[in-house]
C-alpha cells in the first residue's frame, strides 16, 4: 500500500491544509493513507486536531514537500528527508517558485530566500517539481493541479428568489486591493448599479498586516463610501456556503500568480458554490481549465456592462455555469487528484 507524508508549513486559517483534508478523505477508496510527517512539518495549534500527522517516518512509502511562501526546512528537517529515497521524494510547488524568476512591482516570486537559493533547494530533494501552471512549464516541472473541486454546496440553476447580495468577494486581501477597487468601482457604474455587495475577510480596511504591508494595503473607508458592507472573515468550513449568498463572485488572484498562469483555490471553489464567476482579464488564461462555457463570465473592457449582463441573463448565465461545474466535478474530484499524485508516486 502507497503511505504518502506530506511535509510543509500548514496553518488551518490559510494556506492549502484544507486540500490535504480532501486528500486524506479521498485516500481510502483508492487504496493508499495520506498523513503529514511530523518530524518535517511546522503547524499551528489546530492543524493536529484535524488532521492526522505521524511522528514515525518509517511509515511513509513516499514524501510529498508542498512549498508555499516558506522554506520550512531547517538543516536538521532536510536530513531527515534523506530517510527516503530520492526518487520517492516529490516537490510540490503551488507558487511557482521553480523556474524563471517573475517579479510584478514590488512583488517577487522568490518572496525574502532569493531565486538561486529556491531552485538548489528543489534540485537538493528531489529530480520531481509539480506545478498547477497552465500552459508552458519551466524545464524539470510537471503539471499537476494539486487543488481539486470541492463537493458543491448549489447547483446554480437552483438558485431562487433574491439572494442576499448581488456581488461580494470573501477572502483576505493578499495582494488584492486594485482587482476589487476595480470591480466594485465597475458594480457602482452597472446600469442599473451593483448596491447590495459585501466583502468579507482581513485586511479590507484599517491597518495593513504589519510584516506585509505592500500585500495587504488598502484605502481606508474607501468601500464603505461606495456602500460596500465590510465585515470580517468568515469561518473556515462555511466558505462556500457564504459565497453562495451572491448572485456574483469575482475570482481574484495575486497578480504575480496570474502573470504566472497557475491555478488557484478559488477558482474551483467559486465554481462549488454555485455563484456566478466574474474573472477580470488577467484571468483569460483559465478558459483551459473551466472550458468554452465560461466566456460569458470572463469580463472585457466594459465591466460595468458586463456585470450587468450577468444579472439580466442570470438564468441562462447558471445554466451554463452548471455545465461548468459539472465538467470540473467530474475532472477534478478530488479522488482523480489524488490518483494523479499517486500516479507521480509508481
Amino acid at each position: 500500500m502507497t503511505r504518502l507524508l506530506i511535509a510543509g508549513d500548514f496553518h488551518w486559517q490559510a494556506g492549502s491544509a484544507h486540500m490535504i483534508a480532501e486528500y486524506v478523505t479521498a485516500a481510502p477508496a483508492l487504496d493508499c493513507e495520506v498523513a503529514l510527517a511530523g518530524p518535517l512539518c511546522r503547524m499551528d495549534e489546530q492543524v493536529p486536531l484535524l488532521l492526522p500527522v505521524v511522528d514515525d517516518l518509517h511509515w511513509g512509502t513516499h514524501l510529498v514537500l508542498v512549498f508555499e511562501g516558506r522554506q520550512f526546512l531547517d538543516e536538521k528537517r532536510l536530513e531527515l528527508c534523506e530517510r527516503f529515497p530520492r526518487e520517492r521524494r516529490i516537490v510540490l510547488d503551488p507558487d511557482a517558485h521553480w523556474g524563471e524568476h517573475t517579479v510584478l512591482g514590488v512583488d517577487d516570486s522568490a518572496g525574502t530566500y532569493g531565486h538561486e537559493q529556491w531552485q538548489q533547494l528543489y534540485r537538493h530533494l528531489s529530480d520531481l517539481v509539480l506545478q498547477p501552471r497552465l500552459g508552458t512549464l519551466p524545464d524539470g516541472a510537471q503539471f499537476f493541479p494539486y487543488f481539486g473541486m470541492p463537493k458543491p454546496v448549489r447547483r446554480p440553476e437552483h438558485a431562487s428568489g433574491q439572494l442576499p447580495y448581488e456581488m461580494q468577494y470573501v477572502g483576505a486581501n493578499w495582494w488584492r486591493w486594485d482587482a476589487l477597487a476595480r470591480l466594485v468601482g465597475a458594480a457602482r457604474a452597472a446600469r442599473p448599479p451593483l448596491t447590495r455587495l459585501r466583502v468579507a475577510g482581513r485586511w479590507w480596511t484599517g491597518d495593513p498586516h504589519p510584516d506585509h504591508l505592500a500585500a495587504t494595503a488598502n484605502q481606508p473607508g474607501w468601500l464603505a463610501e461606495r456602500g460596500v458592507h465590510v465585515t470580517g472573515p468568515v469561518p473556515f468550513g462555511t466558505v462556500l456556503t457564504q459565497m453562495a449568498k451572491a448572485e456574483i463572485t469575482p475570482v481574484l488572484a495575486r497578480p504575480l500568480l496570474a502573470r504566472q498562469h497557475l491555478l488557484t483555490p478559488r477558482m474551483f471553489e467559486t465554481i462549488a458554490a454555485g455563484t456566478m464567476p466574474a474573472l477580470p482579464p488577467e484571468l483569460a488564461y483559465t478558459t483551459d481549465l473551466y472550458g468554452e462555457n465560461i466566456a460569458t463570465f470572463l469580463l472585457g473592457d466594459h465591466p460595468a456592462e458586463d456585470l450587468a449582463r450577468l444579472l439580466r441573463d442570470a438564468t441562462a448565465n447558471r445554466r451554463r455555469l452548471g455545465r461548468v461545474q459539472d465538467d470540473l466535478r467530474r475532472r477534478f474530484n478530488y479522488r482523480r487528484v489524488l490518483g494523479q499524485l499517486l500516479a507521480f508516486a509508481n
